[in-house]
């Protein structure tokens, strides 16, 4: 089974994609599955997102978004995963202005990541509120919480991303707009059991995201892990 683990619903300024828009272009390349969440600028929801997975639910893997500056926050995203079983926490600290290991602001959103068992995805290039330290803090704080850094450290940081990934057993690192040589250098380092495929739509070329994924190990079995398997697993589907 493949899986795109980044993938984005919704319309804000400069970007759009639709349920259907993704799913075509997952036709096209091969993918059975994607995980979605919305774009989280402004005053951003779900909505579109539960949209997309009821018109497609055996193609689309809900996460929901929330901004924890909103203190509402821990009840949406209780909603989401209660109300129409979303999957997954999605979280931006660059563009909504948190730190992640902000444990006051974020602690209670992880706390139910670990009651329901979820996986919790977070922006993670090289910007100032979600640097590879801040994941290790959060990777130490709730070890039961598979923690997913995308774009895993891109570009300044990818040496102490894979640092962090290889020390603590919940930390995973996503391979969206890195390029290969960096990505089959953490491949290397941490094994093929560590490193989720995704694409970051519709911001990128999907399928160049896709393909980009084949020179990441030479390693028998891996591809079908990166690819795919481990998502899966985190997802238990």
């Amino acid at each position: 089974m493949i899986i795109d683990a980044h993938n984005h619903i919704g319309i804000r300024y400069g970007g759009r994609q639709s349920g259907g828009d993704l799913v075509r272009k997952m036709d096209l390349v091969g993918i059975d599955k994607a995980v979605i969440f919305p774009f989280v600028e402004g005053n951003f929801t779900n909505d579109e997102v539960k949209a997309a997975t009821e018109e497609f639910p055996d193609r689309l893997i809900p996460f929901c978004a929330v901004n924890p500056w909103v203190p509402e926050a821990p009840a949406i995203m209780r909603s989401c995963i209660e109300d129409w079983g979303c999957r997954g926490l999605k979280l931006h600290p660059m563009i909504n202005g948190f730190h992640l290991a902000n444990h006051g602001l974020v602690d209670p959103l992880f706390s139910i990541a670990e009651e329901f068992g979820i996986p919790v995805i977070v922006h993670g290039a090289s910007d100032l509120y979600n640097t590879p330290s801040e994941f290790a803090e959060m990777a130490r704080t709730f070890p039961k919480v598979n923690l997913i850094m995308a774009h895993m450290g891109f570009f300044w940081m990818v040496d102490q991303a894979i640092q962090f990934a290889g020390k603590y057993p919940n930390l995973y690192l996503e391979t969206s707009r890195a390029p290969i040589f960096e990505i089959a250098q953490a491949v290397e380092a941490l094994g093929p059991d560590k490193v989720i495929f995704g694409s970051d739509s519709p911001f990128v070329d999907l399928e160049w995201e896709f393909r980009k994924m084949e020179r990441a190990s030479s390693l028998p079995g891996a591809h079908a892990k990166l690819v795919g398997g481990n998502i899966a697993r985190l997802l238990s589907l």
